[in-house]
């Protein structure tokens, strides 16, 4: 997937048309001389950010049902397994943040 910075330099061959208000346009376009930008590099950057986080928020979402999905199969399968000891860790709160842990 594109960065939004190599989207915007990209030659654009799609067109995306909008109607709104005159209020509108010209509060849109204040914000995009303010940023330095021209109106379609505005609106495209918004957007794009937010299709990013919609994209992003539903990605987790998917992946989120996946795997409780999984667990529950898991679960069913073997109700006579014992808990691993990183899974008794998370349950008492003593976990890493992945995340965190790779910074």
């Amino acid at each position: 997937m594109k960065t939004l910075d190599e989207t915007l330099r990209t030659v654009k061959s799609a067109r995306l048309e909008i109607k709104t208000t005159d209020f509108a346009k010209e509060f849109i376009k204040k914000a995009a001389t303010i940023s330095g930008l021209d109106m379609s590099s505005f609106i495209m950057a918004s957007a794009f950010e937010k299709a990013e986080a919609v994209i992003e928020n539903h990605r987790r979402i998917e992946v989120s049902e996946q795997a409780f999905s999984r667990l529950q199969q898991i679960l069913l399968e073997d109700e006579t397994a014992a808990p691993t000891s990183a899974l008794l860790r998370l349950m008492r709160g003593q976990h890493e943040n992945r995340r965190d842990a790779n910074m």
